[in-house]
Formats: structure tokens, sequence, C-alpha cells
């Protein structure tokens, strides 16, 4: 079975990494672009991070300058944490298709294939 990026065509790539924001793993798709590799590294970070979608967080370094200035961060769509009871656990973040809506959404079945 193929992962819901690679059924829709997408040339993308995720990282997985642990509560500490540690990579675990980066698995980048033939024909990803090269910035794909840390755009999904940071996402991941930034998720497990603050316990919430990156989609979430977006809009704060707007309204607060403060969470954009740490390092390591990236506050655009397409990282999702991975929590057991409510604390977070790890972070998957994606990068590389057309928009960070499908980049959180493939970040999501992540997710949900981890908490089978």
């Amino acid at each position: 079975m193929r992962a819901p990026a690679g059924r829709t065509g997408q040339k993308v790539t995720v990282a997985l990494v642990d509560r500490d924001g540690n990579t675990v793993v980066t698995l980048r798709g033939d024909g990803a672009g090269p910035q794909s590799y840390e755009s999904a590294q940071r996402k991941a970070y930034t998720a497990v991070s603050w316990n919430a979608p990156t989609s979430e967080l977006a809009g704060r370094p707007a309204r607060t300058p403060n969470p954009k200035d740490i390092p390591g961060t990236l506050f655009l769509a397409g990282g999702a944490p991975v929590a057991v009871k409510g604390a977070p656990v790890a972070g998957i973040g994606l990068a590389g298709a057309p928009t960070g809506d499908l980049d959180e959404r493939f970040a999501a079945a992540g997710v949900a294939a981890l908490s089978r």
C-alpha cells in the first residue's frame, strides 16, 4: 500500500522527530525539491514543540513576533504532533506538495497510521 502522498503523485519529503525535536528519520521522495528536506524537519520540530498542527500555529508569528525567532521552527502548514494521552511524543513534518493544506493532510495521515 502506498502512502497518501505517493498515491496522489506528490513529490514530498517526510520527517519524524522525537519529543526533544531530534530527527529520527527523514524520507525524501524521488523528485522532491531540495528545500523540502529542511522544511519537513522544521515543521515536525514546530509541531512537537507546541503540540499543535503547524497550520494552527501559522498566524502566531504575525501576532507575536517571538515564536518566529526560535531556531529550527517553521510556521507553515504541514506539521502534525503525535500525542499519547494528550502529551506530545513526536512530530511529523511534510514538505513539497503544492500547498500546505496537502502537506498537512499527508502529515495527519502519518499520525493516524502511527496511532493504529
